[in-house]
């Protein structure tokens, strides 16, 4: 998770890109949609900037890096009206209207220097930026300017698995979250019945105040460590994280960052990253979604590539999904398909049992771990092989992009998950900052 950082760093880097009309950052999963994001100017006006459409507040603007969207865009058809507010220094309201007609600026708009800017490469992104030009001074304030409340963030877990129980754990790295009770290694978070949910607060314990200044999360996740079967059987530990052990399991990763108060209003440092992994391995289906309809961003393959695109993900349209099968690990090892040289090395069985019954699967990386394996490195991308240059073998050469564990993941087995150390860009999101999340477990073995 200390990649979080990183990958947080992307999205800002793609955010600023877009000022220069480049792209910013798309992914693995084809879309016909495109979006229209706001581009604030970074200078000559205050934040946060009010959105109101049809007099009702619709967005709330904190930064000029901010990745938010006025909604779906089709050049030659899209129709909308938009009214921007914000207050200046001396608590006098500037506002300004953004119109668009046939999907082009229109005459009305009294926003200065608003263009929309096309996107390139794959990305299905268009920008409108604006001048750095203050707004016009209005008469009359917005009705109600109401600030986002960052402080009630959560992500909500729920059991749909075959099991009576299961035991989800955290794991959160301590160092990068100073002071911060809410980061803990506890194998034992939540106990969920079958059919029931627990919640995780990012913040506090889901009471703290709004307008209060927040430490946030980063560098953590979730994972299930233990079932029953029925309510009256044993735990049976799961993923590895036993002591002694090392980890299988299917990852939920997080990085919501710290919102600081800036002149009276919550300003986020940056977007909330979400993935799922099996860099690891896995050990239980999951499913992970934004709680109601919300736009998140995603980089287009490969890493590094700064090409921005962006969906509109919630209950009906899932983030990513992982489905853990017996059957595909018994297929996976870490040689590339067909591999068939003459020098070819026994196949790895990456399957983890438990008196004879299957728990889950190690990736490549976790078994060359376990055995102690002369080919850790090349499978956890490590030593020389620490970039996604050198980590990415060619196509049919042994190494980690190439392992049947990794091709057998592909859709619709795994949907934007990643499955090794540099494959994240098929899999990390950028979400708002106040998005609630919704991680539902559930298993494709009874």
């Amino acid at each position: 998770m200390f990649r979080s950082f990183l990958r947080s760093f992307k999205g800002t880097l793609c955010a600023a890109l877009l000022t220069l009309s480049l792209p910013v950052c798309a992914h693995a999963a084809a879309t016909t949609t495109s979006y229209l994001m706001w581009q604030l100017p970074g200078s000559a006006i205050s934040f946060p900037v009010y959105v109101y459409q049809n007099d009702t507040q619709v967005d709330y603007l904190y930064a000029t890096t901010q990745q938010a969207f006025l909604g779906d865009y089709a050049p030659g058809t899209t129709n909308a009206s938009f009214t921007l507010y914000y207050q200046d220094s001396n608590a006098a309201w500037h506002g300004c209207d953004m119109v668009l007609t046939n999907g082009q600026i229109a005459t009305t708009t009294t926003c200065p220097g608003a263009v929309i800017n096309k996107p390139v490469a794959n990305s299905n992104v268009y920008t409108l930026a604006m001048g750095a030009i203050a707004w016009p001074a209005i008469d009359q304030a917005p009705t109600n300017p109401t600030n986002v409340d960052y402080a009630k963030r959560k992500i909500t877990f729920k059991n749909d698995t075959q099991y009576a129980q299961i035991r989800i754990g955290e794991h959160c790295t301590v160092s990068a979250n100073p002071d911060n009770s809410n980061c803990t290694n506890n194998l034992n978070l939540y106990e969920i019945a079958k059919g029931e949910s627990a919640t995780f607060y990012v913040d506090g314990d889901g009471t703290t105040p709004a307008q209060t200044p927040l430490a946030g999360l980063t560098s953590y996740g979730f994972t299930v460590t233990a079932y029953k079967k029925s309510a009256s059987d044993d735990w049976v530990e799961t993923g590895g994280y036993g002591k002694g052990q090392t980890p299988y399991a299917t990852k939920i990763e997080f990085t919501h960052k710290a919102v600081p108060i800036n002149n009276g209003a919550p300003s986020p440092e940056g977007s909330t990253n979400f993935d799922i992994s099996a860099v690891d391995g896995y050990n239980i289906s999951v499913t992970g979604y934004p709680a109601k309809p919300t736009y998140c961003t995603y980089t287009v393959p490969p890493e590094n590539s700064n090409i921005l695109g962006a969906g509109k993900y919630g209950p009906d349209i899932f983030l990513a999904r992982i489905t853990d099968s017996e059957k595909t690990c018994q297929s996976s090892s870490q040689l590339p398909q067909g591999y068939n040289k003459g020098d070819a090395p026994a196949k790895w069985d990456l399957t983890v049992t438990s008196n004879g019954k299957y728990q889950g699967c190690m990736s490549p990386c976790s078994y060359a771990k376990i055995n102690n394996d002369s080919n850790q490195d090349l499978f956890c991308c490590a030593g020389k092989y620490k970039s996604s240059k050198t980590c990415d073998q060619a196509t049919g050469v042994i190494g980690a992009n190439n392992s049947t564990y990794v091709t057998n993941l592909a859709p619709p087995v795994s949907t934007h998950v990643y499955r090794f150390a540099y494959d994240d860009a098929i899999g990390d999101f950028a979400c708002p900052a106040q998005t609630d999340f919704m991680i539902v477990f559930g298993t494709a073995n009874g």
